[in-house]
């Protein structure tokens, strides 16, 4: 059943499934990133491609049990664009991950020190790498983007593009998934985790290996994220409650994690952001299905990704360059509450590109 179950994570994170890497004629670079507690994690820097103006960056960060070389492709596809581009391996994982089962039962991680120490140290990092006044994005993928906002510095980052983020809150998860969810990874996985000293996802055929305190944090599913952290919780929240950046909420409607009600608890963390929501049906993008990994795959190069391209270069999806199709974003302006929208009618925004695949 275990196997069963984690499968279709397994294969959606299998970086075979994408083909060669897509920057063989760009520069890159594999560098060592300290964090402040010490930490040292692996990442892949892409050089960018001819560009004018101003210097732009972008990190990417990861799915939780995802390695960076997944996302590779994408980057490689922004560093032709003109992004410098930072892809990190989040403490535990693969590049960063301890050499043997021992090393997993030694690492003492939580799952929000990928945000407040791992995104912190890449921001930092690139900071410091390209000099003068970069502007500096990101691109957070599932927990990735939800740890990004927890970084003590994403108040420097020009905006946030997030792919499926959420925290993992049980009830969120699509209802006729929920069950399936709730045994494999509030049950099961902290089972496994509390017998062996960490998660072994690899054996499972699921995903990388956990850390305990990542495994044990994800299977809480507390509602409130600050309840999760523990005694930092209020205040690091709160810093979050404090960002002002404009945000992108990118989801698929045939997600079974960052489904609407998940994407609006982390939205309502953001209480002083400029946040909008995008609803992308497969349909629009001409396949029929995406899911919770799909929009990083080389099949969504002339669909999704210039659209990423666009949204991180202007900041803005401008709702009068859509087709007239009766479809708005839902969107919050700076200064109201992004759980406000709640409230209001949810669209899915119609794509301005005939659908390539």
């Amino acid at each position: 059943m275990a196997h069963q179950l984690g499968g279709e994570l397994r294969q959606w994170c299998d970086p075979r499934r994408h083909g060669r890497d897509a920057v063989t004629d760009l520069g890159c670079e594999d560098v060592d990133v300290r964090c402040g507690d010490g930490q040292v994690i692996k990442a892949r820097l892409y050089a960018p491609g001819p560009s004018e103006g101003e210097q732009r960056g972008v990190i990417i960060a990861p799915a939780t049990g995802v390695q960076g070389r997944y996302y590779w492709p994408f980057a490689g596809y922004l560093a032709e664009n003109g992004f410098s581009v930072l892809v990190p391996d989040f403490r535990g994982i693969g590049r960063s991950a301890p050499p043997d089962a021992n090393g997993y039962r030694r690492l003492k991680a939580r799952w929000h020190e990928w945000g407040t120490q791992d995104v912190e140290a890449c921001i930092v990092w690139l900071l410091n790498r390209l000099g003068g006044q970069p502007r500096i994005s990101v691109v957070g993928h599932s927990f990735g983007g939800f740890a990004t906002l927890m970084a003590a510095h994403a108040h420097q980052l020009e905006r946030v593009l997030l792919v499926g983020a959420q925290h993992a809150h049980w009830a969120d998860y699509d209802r006729h998934r929920r069950l399936a969810f709730m045994l494999r990874w509030h049950l099961f996985m902290p089972a496994v985790t509390m017998l062996l000293g960490y998660f072994p996802g690899k054996k499972l055929g699921w995903l990388e290996n956990l850390p305990r305190g990542v495994a044990l944090d994800w299977a809480r599913g507390a509602s409130d994220y600050a309840k999760t952290i523990g005694a930092d919780g209020e205040e690091i929240m709160h810093r979050v409650s404090q960002l002002t950046l404009p945000v992108l909420s990118v989801n698929p409607t045939d997600d079974p994690y960052a489904t609407p009600a998940a994407v609006r608890r982390t939205l309502g963390y953001l209480s002083s952001a400029a946040c909008e929501e995008w609803y992308v049906d497969p349909r629009d993008l001409g396949v029929d299905e995406i899911g919770h990994f799909g929009l990083f795959r080389q099949r969504f190069r002339h669909t999704f990704w210039p659209e990423a391209i666009r949204w991180l270069l202007r900041g803005k999806n401008e709702a009068e360059k859509l087709p007239a199709t009766g479809c708005a974003p839902m969107t919050a302006q700076r200064g109201e509450r992004c759980d406000d929208l709640l409230h209001g009618n949810s669209t899915t925004w119609a794509l301005p590109f005939s659908p390539e695949h």
